[in-house]
């Protein structure tokens, strides 16, 4: 499976609020760190209940991925998303950077993620920021 295949799964994925989607794309041992400080969650089970915690906090996600930049076994891509809250409906818009590592088979077994969130507000990307 292509990086941009990888990623294009997770996009479905994440829109249609699956943890169980999201998850088989990592490696049973597969590490997931989310910003550089936290503590990451290591394995299958541990990203599916990462997501499962995600997704229950979000309603009708909107997400755009730019085009992976791939050497060998690793990728890098940007992503924007904009997520309502369950209960409120309040917008959040984020963005950010995630980097890859993947196994001969194609699924995902490093995953580092950093990103930025404003707030109230819903911003789709601006103009060019696909290319």
């Amino acid at each position: 499976m292509s990086a941009q295949e990888w990623i294009a799964r997770l996009e479905a994925g994440w829109k249609a609020l699956d943890p169980e989607r999201i998850a088989a794309l990592f490696t049973p041992d597969a590490v997931y760190h989310q910003g550089p400080f936290g503590t990451p969650h290591v394995g299958c089970e541990a990203i599916r209940n990462h997501w499962i915690g995600s997704l229950s906090r979000q309603v009708d996600p909107k997400v755009w991925f730019g085009k992976p930049i791939e050497s060998e076994d690793c990728a890098s891509v940007e992503w924007w998303c904009i997520l309502h809250d369950p209960v409120t409906l309040t917008p959040r818009t984020a963005s950010g950077v995630v980097t890859l590592r993947f196994a001969p088979d194609g699924r995902c077994t490093r995953f580092h993620e950093y990103w930025h969130a404003v707030q109230d507000t819903s911003l789709e990307p601006p103009e060019g920021w696909f290319s």
